[in-house]
C-alpha cells in the first residue's frame, strides 16, 4: 500500500473484478488500483464505507468513518456511519456519543436522532426515546404534519 486519500499510485494492472481496492493503514485510507492519481473524495470514500457496513463488515466501515473524521469532524454522514456500526458491534454508549455528535451539527437528522431513540429505548430508557420521538415530530416535521394527524 503506497498514498493515502488523495492520490493512488500509478500502475497499469485493473482491480480484481473491476472493483477498487482499498484497505485502511494508521488510521488512513489507502488504495491500489488504476485509478492514475485521480483524488478519492470525501464523498465517495463515505459511499464505500455505506458499502461495506451494509455487508456487515463493520470493522473496516468504521476505520473508514474513522478515516473521514480524523480530517472532517464535522461530516454528519461519517458520524451518523460510525454509529451504526458500533451500534451493529454492541457499542451503545459510543454509538450514542457519535449519534449525538451528529446531531450537534445537524439537529434535525432524521437518522441521528432515530437512531438515539433506538438506543434509549434498548437501555430501556422509554422517556428519553419518547421526547427523542415528540422532538423530531414537534420540530422536524412541523404544525402541517400534526394537523394532518388530528384531522
Amino acid at each position: 500500500m503506497d498514498r493515502v486519500v488523495g492520490s493512488c499510485p500509478e500502475k497499469n494492472i485493473p482491480p480484481e473484478n473491476g472493483f477498487l481496492k482499498t484497505s485502511m493503514e494508521n488510521g488512513s485510507l489507502s488504495c491500489n488500483g488504476s485509478l492514475q492519481k485521480e483524488e478519492l473524495d470525501v464523498k465517495n470514500v463515505l459511499s464505500y464505507g455505506n458499502i461495506l457496513r451494509t455487508r456487515n463488515k463493520f470493522a473496516e466501515a468504521l476505520d473508514i468513518y474513522n478515516g473521514i473524521l480524523d480530517k472532517h469532524k464535522e461530516n454528519v454522514e461519517a458520524l451518523i456511519g460510525k454509529g451504526i456500526c458500533l451500534q451493529m458491534q454492541n457499542q451503545g454508549r459510543i454509538a450514542f456519543e457519535s449519534f449525538s455528535e451528529a446531531i450537534k451539527h445537524d439537529p434535525q437528522n432524521a437518522c441521528a436522532l432515530t437512531h438515539c431513540g433506538i438506543l434509549y429505548k434498548d437501555d430501556s430508557r422509554l422517556v428519553d426515546a419518547a421526547e427523542v420521538c415528540l422532538f423530531y415530530i414537534i420540530f422536524c416535521l412541523g404544525d402541517e404534519w400534526l394537523m394532518n394527524i388530528w384531522n
